[in-house]
């Protein structure tokens, strides 16, 4: 048998947009006009980005100089050092994970906001080797391999992943950036043993995915408020197995590629009720556009730390995907 057509198939994407979807994000979003902002950008392509990978090479501006020289047009992404948008042109070529320098592994390519956790990680410029770092789940990489830049191959680096089909391509990931500080290890987040072991911890949670519409857009047609109940009690035992593994002074960071407040500043909220020693740090990135920050949805106010301390990033401020994270210190 021939595969099941879908029946939305030559339906435009904007018009597969449910109803409960656009109630819920106009509230957040409180204008129309915001809005329809958002619309607009989830429906366009995203432009792709990308990070020079300082393991394997010391000069970035000679590898964006051979990239310009392939027809890439590059800019800047503010917040992240030797990291660069590949602008759109439907004329020029954008394939960047075919570029020669990919396959080298001198550079790495990832959305421009998943960079934005290993950033807030406050990774010291000189580490020892029993500085311990945990990705607690980490294929394909993306966030692991950023990291393992900072540590510059010092210390120790656990990238963990429960999807042992996953393991694969993050291993190439890691063996193609040259880290050799890495372990891979096949647990669930929420069993992994062990009390104050780490020094930093990056969860980048499961969710639901309402942020990346632009990379997945049958997001729109799949979307469903009932599950998020479901994925916030994962996040929260994730979240709360993380806290304990990280020592006492260390730093992690919870983050979601969802706009959903369950997910995000409800999450971070029931954590830090049930965690006295969690203090919630400013997460802050330079020349970051952070509007439309979430001070109440559904009649219940957020408190005014979470609403301050967090990133919201919203597709249309930055021209990215949609991002959530958390800076969390345990004292």
């Amino acid at each position: 048998m021939g595969k099941k057509k879908d029946r939305f198939e030559n339906v435009p994407l904007k018009e597969q947009i449910k109803p409960i979807f656009e109630k819920r994000f106009k509230e957040m979003l409180k204008t129309e006009e915001e809005y329809e902002k958002f619309k607009e950008c989830i429906l366009t392509v995203q432009r792709k980005s990308f990070r020079i990978n300082s393991i394997k090479t010391k000069n970035p501006e000679e590898i964006c100089n051979k990239l310009r020289e392939k027809g890439l047009k590059l800019s800047p992404v503010p917040w992240c050092k030797n990291a660069y948008f590949s602008e759109y042109d439907e004329n020029e070529r954008s394939d960047l994970g075919n570029l020669y320098e990919h396959f080298l592994g001198q550079i790495y390519v990832q959305e421009a906001t998943s960079m934005c956790p290993p950033e807030l990680l406050e990774i010291p410029k000189e580490i020892n080797d029993s500085f311990m770092v945990l990705d607690m789940a980490a294929a394909p990489g993306s966030k692991t391999t950023q990291v393992g830049d900072k540590m510059n191959n010092r210390g120790i680096l656990i990238a963990n992943e429960v999807d042992w089909t996953r393991l694969g391509p993050l291993k190439i990931n890691l063996e193609r950036s040259g880290l050799t500080n890495i372990v891979i290890t096949n647990n669930d987040g929420t069993k992994i043993e062990g009390e104050e072991i780490f020094d930093r911890i990056i969860l980048d949670a499961p969710c639901s995915g309402s942020g990346v519409i632009r990379k997945s857009p049958k997001t729109i047609k799949t979307y469903n408020p009932k599950k998020l109940k479901m994925m916030q009690n994962l996040q929260l035992k994730l979240l709360q197995r993380a806290f304990e593994l990280l020592k006492t002074g260390g730093i992690m960071t919870y983050s979601t590629c969802s706009l959903d407040p369950e997910e995000n500043e409800l999450c971070i909220e029931k954590f830090l009720v049930k965690n006295e020693g969690a203090k919630l740090e400013l997460a802050s990135l330079p020349n970051l556009i952070l509007n439309n920050k979430l001070e109440e949805f559904e009649g219940k106010t957020i408190p005014k730390e979470i609403t301050e301390k967090t990133i919201r990033i919203w597709p249309q401020d930055n021209d990215t995907n949609g991002f959530f994270v958390a800076k969390i210190r345990k004292i």
